[in-house]
């Protein structure tokens, strides 16, 4: 069941779109791209946080599916938990 509508989900395309706008604008000289990094920095350590605290609410035990979304989410902060919400088959709202 994809979750594709979760808060965090929307969080995670938010904070890609901010970061790869970033890079754009610091890439091009803008001092706007410091602004924008830092930002999508912040909400993507939001992301990750929350996207670490909802794998281990809500798989039930410490199964092989557990340690595989913890380790995904773990090691690819952008798009682990994108990743979880769009293929996890036990994830709750």
């Amino acid at each position: 069941m994809k979750q594709t509508n979760h808060p965090n989900f929307i969080l995670g395309l938010i904070t890609l779109v901010l970061l790869f706008a970033g890079i754009g604008l610091k890439f091009y000289g803008y001092s706007a791209g410091n602004i924008v990094l830092i930002i999508g920095a912040i909400l993507g350590g939001v992301h990750w946080v929350w996207g670490i605290t909802d794998v281990f609410k809500n798989q039930n035990s410490l199964s092989q599916s557990r340690v595989f979304w913890i380790i995904l989410v773990v090691a690819l902060p952008p798009v682990g938990s994108m990743f979880y919400y769009m293929f996890s088959k036990t994830m709750r709202m």
